[in-house]
C-alpha cells in the first residue's frame, strides 16, 4: 500500500472519530435564558442560542395553552409555565442538539372595576345603559369605589374605546338625576361620587341617584362610580 493511500485512510479515520466524539449530543449551545411574560402581552421573537453549527433552529412549547410557537414567534396564552425547547437539526458532520428554557406567564392583575378578559383589563359588561343627556355621555353607575379609585378610573380608562372621561361635578350629576333620564336604565340605587370637593380636605360630594340629594362623604368611603364625557 502506498504512503499516499495510508495517509488518506488515516485522514478518513480521524474525520470519522472527530464526528463521533461528543457529536452524539451535538455541539455545545450558548445561553437560552428563562423568559417572563404577562397574559395579554404581544407576540415576541425567540433569540436562538449561539452554536458552532450553521443548522437552523426549530422551537416547540410543552404547553401550547401557555404559549404557542410558529417559526420563532411566540404567542402568549394563559397564565402558567411551559418549557420551550430549541432544537438544532443535523447538518454535515454536526449532529442534532437541543436546549430548553422555562417561559413563565403571569396572570394580568386588573385594578377594579376593570376585569381580566383574555389577558386584557377591560371595562366589565353590564346590562345597565349608557345615557346621553345635554350633549354628554354618562357611563352607567354599577360599581362602588373609593373617591381616589373612581377619579383614577375615569381619568385613565378607555371607556367605549375612548378616553377623556371624568367624574361629573355635583351640579352635573344632580341635574342628570332630576331630568328623569336615569329611569329604567338599570343604574345602581345609592350615592355616586362627583369631582366637587367637600368642606374638608378629605371629602367629596356624592349625589343620590334616586333622589338627587347631595352629601359630602369622606374620600375613603365607597360610593358608586359614573364617568362623563
Amino acid at each position: 500500500m502506498t504512503t499516499k493511500r495510508i495517509l488518506a485512510i488515516a485522514a478518513a479515520c480521524a474525520l470519522s472519530l472527530l464526528s463521533a466524539c461528543g457529536s452524539n449530543e451535538g455541539v455545545e449551545l450558548g445561553a437560552f435564558p428563562a423568559i417572563s411574560k404577562t397574559e395579554g402581552d404581544p407576540p415576541f421573537a425567540l433569540t436562538a442560542p449561539s452554536s458552532k453549527s450553521p443548522a437552523a433552529f426549530s422551537y416547540a412549547s410543552s404547553d401550547t395553552r401557555v404559549a404557542s410557537i410558529v417559526g420563532d414567534m411566540v404567542t402568549v396564552g394563559i397564565a402558567g409555565t411551559t418549557t420551550i425547547t430549541a432544537r438544532q437539526g443535523e447538518l454535515g458532520s454536526y449532529n442534532p442538539t437541543s436546549t430548553s428554557a422555562v417561559l413563565t406567564v403571569a396572570k394580568r392583575v386588573c385594578v377594579a372595576p376593570l376585569v381580566n378578559e383574555n389577558g386584557q383589563c377591560v371595562v366589565p359588561t353590564t346590562t345597565a345603559a349608557y345615557v346621553s343627556s345635554t350633549g354628554v355621555t354618562w357611563m352607567p353607575a354599577t360599581i362602588a369605589l373609593t373617591w381616589a379609585e373612581a377619579d383614577a378610573y375615569c381619568k385613565n380608562t378607555s371607556i367605549q374605546k375612548t378616553t377623556g372621561w371624568k367624574l361629573p361635578t355635583q351640579f352635573e350629576l344632580a341635574a342628570l338625576v332630576s331630568s328623569g333620564a336615569l329611569s329604567g336604565q338599570g343604574w345602581a340605587a345609592g350615592h355616586a361620587w362627583t369631582a366637587t370637593a367637600g368642606s374638608t380636605a378629605d371629602s367629596h360630594f356624592a349625589v343620590n341617584l334616586g333622589s338627587g340629594a347631595s352629601d359630602a362623604f369622606p374620600k375613603e368611603n365607597k360610593a358608586f362610580l359614573t364617568c362623563v364625557r
